[in-house]
């Protein structure tokens, strides 16, 4: 009881210590055995708009966290806020932890969005942002033990959604340097893996979707400028990489079975890969350097390997 009076006065004291408008809210509910929680706002909106600075705690159960023990960062924090703020932490359960850091923020007049959803016991998550614009970044966690980070640096209009259910679920994604819309990331399933690199990128990121346990999913986007990346995870222990440097590819990975692995690699500008995978244990790899080429692989059974190489 101790540490959510403590919380809520916190709460209350950030909300007041600046003379802005009443648009900054900061609203903390607490039950339950040691729960703690922290919330900061700084540089807060100079006059009321119809975008609201905003920070939101809600624990139910014991042990939760949003700072403090087990959080990779404080708990929500947010500094620089331009005309449009939004952090949002819910977790039911026990064991949980959070985080969310907004930095830059930004939006003018839209949406700095960071929300973390959590049910159920010993889930991790934890959301950092730089300097972002409109940029909502949600993470919903089900199950036990899920674990996720979520990491954009100098993004624009970005926008990463994850979705884990199951147990065991780990995601990591790292957007840097990228502009326009980030990766849409959903899993289902127990201990899928996620990385993502979008550097100078414009237009679309990854669109990422694993259903199973123990898929595994990586892209690279540099210089990517109306680039696209789409995979497709269905079975287990599947493996797909796709890296693009230049302009204008299309890389597209379906897999659907066991142990595949698909891999594509574009230079140059105008290329486009697709690779369809049904079965177990398949291997395709597509390698294009230079400009227009087209590749289409499907492989049904098992055991099938393809290598493309155009140049």
């Amino acid at each position: 009881m101790k540490s959510r009076l403590s919380a809520i006065a916190i709460g209350a004291i950030l909300a007041c210590a600046s003379h802005v408008a009443s648009s900054q809210t900061i609203a903390v509910a607490q039950q339950g055995n040691g729960n703690t929680a922290a919330s900061e706002q700084v540089g807060l909106t100079p006059y009321d708009t119809t975008q609201p600075d905003s920070a939101s705690i809600t624990q139910t159960g014991n042990d939760n966290h949003v700072g403090g023990p087990g959080a990779t960062s404080g708990g929500i924090f947010q500094r620089d806020i331009r005309y449009g703020v939004t952090a949002v932490v819910s977790q039911n359960g026990t064991g949980n932890n959070a985080g969310i850091t907004q930095d830059g923020a930004r939006g003018t007049h839209g949406l700095v969005e960071a929300r973390i959803t959590q049910l159920g016991n010993g889930n991790d998550a934890a959301i950092a942002q730089a300097i972002v614009t409109s940029s909502p970044v949600i993470v919903d966690q089900s199950g036990s033990g899920n674990v996720a980070r979520v990491e954009q640096i100098e993004s624009a209009d970005t926008s990463i959604r994850t979705s884990q259910s199951g147990t065991g679920n780990r995601l990591t994604v790292s957007q840097r340097g990228a502009v326009y819309h980030g990766p849409a990331i959903t899993q289902a399933g127990d201990g899928n893996t996620v990385s993502v690199v979008a550097n100078n990128m414009l237009a679309g990121g990854p669109d990422i979707v694993q259903n199973g346990t123990l898929n595994s999913a990586s892209t690279v986007q540099n210089d990517g400028d109306d680039s696209s990346i789409t995979i497709r995870q269905e079975g287990s222990g599947n493996i797909a990489d796709a890296s693009q440097t230049g302009s204008d590819h299309v890389a597209d990975i379906n897999q659907v079975g066991n142990a595949n692995l698909a891999r594509v690699l574009q230079t140059g500008a105008g290329n486009t890969a697709t690779i369809a995978q049904i079965g177990n244990s398949n291997t395709a790899t597509v390698s294009q350097a230079g400009a227009g080429y087209v590749a289409n692989v499907n492989q049904t059974g098992s055991g099938n390997w393809t290598n493309i190489y155009q140049h």
